[in-house]
């Protein structure tokens, strides 16, 4: 008993004896390599071979020492050793060891200090990495899918440019089908729009930018693969061989209507086949869309009726605004307001329901004309209305200062004014159906 407690013994000093030296090296080559990195611009291949050997060491004998040792490794990888050879097949075992010090990464460091997991994070930088390499392109494409699927609408949006350019050169090599663009291209706009509202609401221009910027890439990605022809195309197909298919008539009207594509034959058809199968606020919206298209808006203003009561908040805002815009032209003007309005409570930072409401205003002139000054006034409750649009949703800044310009124009003069006792800036209640308080402004013209 003695003998077998002092032999276990000698084996737990020699082990803790081991580790205490591998420690040591590690912290030995942690400091060669740092020392070294430091001195490194981290761009150029003209590294130092002290510093990649220490490195190594450390990534070989204690991956889980430090995350800076991985994080510092992607650019030794990366940059002294790939760029540093002109050796194919070297090359090609230099960018398996940068998956595996990512991979690395994630098995050790899944999370941040703070807890946050950041698995997607490192797959997205991963994807974008080897998105540099023609040979890895599918890796690319996988790690960078994963990387979205994981973040989901908190998405970085470089990952999300990085990702579509992938499946895009995925359907070109024959690897993936058509449809997968116009499929992603749904799925990642969602994310970018959230997102371009998220850091509108937050003030940060900075990441603002970079997805409204990475919406004009998306747009300008699909553009080849998104006009109706091409569609319908790539669809018919799809809907001869499963016209029972719920989930793919789904998508079908999904894509045609987010591209504009519902005068199409095809659109018809798999609308009133999916209210058929499935009889829903979803599939009244694609029915009610296609009969406002063709201009039918009595048989239109039925279905979206319906479609207002679907769970999908963005399906039903829409369809408020659908019926808002029937209503305008049907001069309808206070039940157009009626559904804008209903519109802005569903999303209060789309700006598109304050256009409506602010065409409504604009075309009342006929109808609210008590006097010739109150037939005018109806442009500054309009251009109000303009105003709160840009405010609220800067995406349609464009159009809103457009409309502001023209209707400005139309506002009284200074002149129609002095009868009726109303002078530049004077509080002024629009009556008649309209019943807003504005300011009084005047044209030059």
């Amino acid at each position: 008993m003695k003998l077998r407690n002092l032999l276990f013994l000698s084996a737990v000093l020699c082990m803790s004896t081991l580790a205490f030296a591998q420690n040591s090296d590690c912290d030995n080559d942690i400091s060669i390599y740092r020392e070294r990195f430091k001195q490194w611009d981290g761009k150029t291949a003209s590294a130092s071979p002290i510093m990649i050997n220490a490195w190594r060491k450390v990534f070989i004998n204690c991956p889980n020492s430090k995350e800076r040792t991985l994080t510092d490794g992607t650019k030794i990888v990366n940059n002294a050793l790939i760029r540093g050879t002109k050796d194919a097949a070297l090359k090609e075992k230099y960018i398996d060891t940068l998956v595996m010090v990512y991979e690395t990464r994630i098995q050790y460091f899944p999370n941040t200090a703070k807890g946050v997991n950041q698995v997607g994070n490192i797959k997205g930088r991963m994807g974008l990495d080897l998105m540099g390499f023609p040979t890895r392109m599918e890796q690319a494409y996988n790690a960078l899918k994963e990387a979205i699927e994981i973040d989901g609408d908190n998405s970085n949006y470089a990952f999300i440019d990085g990702y579509f350019s992938t499946t895009i050169n995925m359907v070109k090599a024959g690897k993936l089908d058509e449809s997968a663009i116009l499929d992603e291209y749904s799925r990642l706009m969602d994310i970018v729009d959230i997102n371009i509202r998220k850091y509108t609401e937050a003030g940060d221009e900075k990441l603002l930018n970079s997805y409204i910027a990475t919406k004009g890439n998306l747009e300008g990605g699909v553009q080849p693969y998104a006009n109706c022809e091409d569609l319908v195309r790539i669809y018919q197909k799809k809907f001869d061989a499963e016209p029972d298919n719920v989930e793919l008539l789904n998508k079908i009207a999904t894509v045609l209507s987010s591209r504009n594509c519902d005068k199409s034959d095809l659109y018809l058809a798999v609308a009133v086949k999916l209210h058929r199968l499935n009889p829903s606020p979803e599939s009244a919206y694609f029915i009610g869309k296609r009969y406002l298209a063709d201009q039918e808006y009595g048989k239109a203003t039925s279905y979206l009726l319906e479609a207002t009561k679907s769970n999908d908040t963005k399906s039903a805002q829409q369809a408020y605004k659908y019926l808002a815009q029937i209503m305008l032209k049907e001069s309808k003007f206070e039940q157009g307001r009626t559904y804008a309005r209903k519109a802005i409570e569903l999303d209060r930072n789309d700006g598109e329901p304050y256009m409506i409401i602010g065409y409504l205003y604009a075309s009342s002139g006929k109808e609210c004309n008590a006097n010739p000054l109150h037939a005018k006034a109806v442009y500054w409750a309009a251009v109000d209305q303009f105003q709160k649009a840009k405010t609220v949703d800067p995406s349609i800044a464009s159009k809103a200062n457009e409309m502001i310009r023209e209707y400005s124009k139309l506002f009284p003069t200074s002149e129609d004014a002095f009868f009726y006792n109303v002078f530049e800036g004077d509080t002024y209640q629009v009556e008649c159906w309209i019943n807003e308080t504005t300011k009084a402004r005047f044209s030059n013209n």
